[in-house]
C-alpha cells in the first residue's frame, strides 16, 4: 500500500516490510542485475537520498534470461548497466570480506561481461554475445548476495544518482577505475585478479578498466556529465552516509579522502 514517500517512512527499518502477495517473473532488459537482489533501491526526492529496503521475498520465484528482449534496449543502457554489473562484480572480489563463493561466480562473470560487452556493441545482433552479459551479470550478484560488502564506487554512485540524477549505470563508468587506482595500496593482489579475468594479466586493472569503459563509448568523468568540484564537498559529506563508504577496502575515515577519489574521476 505504499503510493507516497511518507507511506515508504514506515517500512524504513527497523520497521517490518510485507512480503509481495504476488508472485514476481522477471525478465530483464538491463544488466543492473537488482532481479537477483532482496534490497530495493529508492531515492527519497525530499531529501535527495539513495535508501535500501531489504525483504527476502523481494526476490522473484523466477528470472527468464532472454537475449532476443533485449535487442530493444537502448545500447548506451545495456552497455552502462553492463558496467554496474562489471562493478559488482570488481568490488566483490576487491573487498576485504571476500569469500571464496563470491570470488569464483564474480570471477567468472567479469569475465563473460569483459568478452560479451564489446561484442554486443560491434554487432548488436549477437545474440549469444548478449546471453554471455546476462549470465555475467547474474554471477555479479553472488558476492553481495552472500554478504560481501561493495565499495567506494557503489557509495558515492548513490550520490552522484539521488543527486545529480546520473543513471545507474553511469556512475560506475565514472568511478570505478578511479576508485581502483586509489585503493591499490590497500588491495594491490586482489586487483591482479580483476585485470586477469578481463583478459590483461599483469596489467594495472585501474588502466584496464578504464580503457575498457572508454572502448565501450561510456562516459569516464565527472566533467563529462556536469558534476564540477564545487559538489565536491556535498559529495563527499553524504557518501558518508552510504552503507558501502565505510566498509570500502582501503579505509575511508572522513569526506576528504573520498574528495581525493571525486578528484582523480574529475
Amino acid at each position: 500500500d505504499v503510493r507516497t514517500p511518507e507511506a515508504m517512512d514506515a517500512v524504513r527499518a527497523p520497521n517490518p516490510v510485507k512480503p509481495p502477495t504476488v508472485a514476481q517473473i522477471s525478465i530483464p532488459t538491463t544488466l543492473s542485475a537488482g532481479e537477483f537482489s532482496p534490497i530495493a533501491g529508492v531515492t527519497d526526492e525530499r531529501t535527495k537520498v539513495k535508501e535500501l529496503f531489504r525483504h527476502p521475498d523481494i526476490v522473484p520465484r523466477a528470472v527468464a534470461l532472454d537475449p532476443a528482449v533485449t535487442r530493444h534496449t537502448p545500447q548506451w543502457l545495456w552497455l552502462s548497466t553492463g558496467i554496474r554489473a562489471v562493478d559488482h562484480c570488481v568490488e566483490g572480489i576487491c573487498s576485504n570480506e571476500a569469500t571464496p563463493y563470491g570470488d569464483a561466480s564474480a570471477l567468472h562473470g567479469l569475465s563473460l561481461l569483459a568478452r560479451g560487452l564489446p561484442k554486443v556493441k560491434a554487432d548488436p545482433n549477437d545474440f549469444e554475445a548478449r546471453l554471455d552479459c546476462q549470465l555475467g551479470s547474474w554471477l555479479s550478484m553472488a558476492p553481495l548476495v552472500a554478504g560481501v560488502p561493495m565499495g567506494a564506487s557503489h557509495g558515492i554512485g548513490y550520490v552522484l544518482g539521488a543527486v545529480f540524477d546520473i543513471p545507474h549505470g553511469h556512475t560506475s563508468c565514472i568511478m570505478l577505475p578511479s576508485v581502483m587506482r586509489w585503493n591499490r595500496s590497500a588491495n594491490a593482489p586482489r586487483q591482479t585478479l580483476v585485470a586477469a579475468a578481463m583478459g590483461q594479466p599483469g596489467k594495472d586493472a585501474g588502466d584496464v578498466l578504464d580503457a575498457f569503459i572508454r572502448g565501450l563509448g561510456m562516459p569516464r568523468s565527472l566533467g563529462e556529465v556536469k558534476v564540477g568540484a564545487e559538489h565536491f564537498d556535498r559529495i563527499a559529506r553524504q557518501a558518508m552516509g552510504t552503507p558501502w563508504v565505510p566498509r570500502n577496502p582501503r579505509s575511508i575515515p572522513g569526506p576528504e579522502q573520498v574528495k581525493e577519489i571525486l578528484e582523480l574521476a574529475a
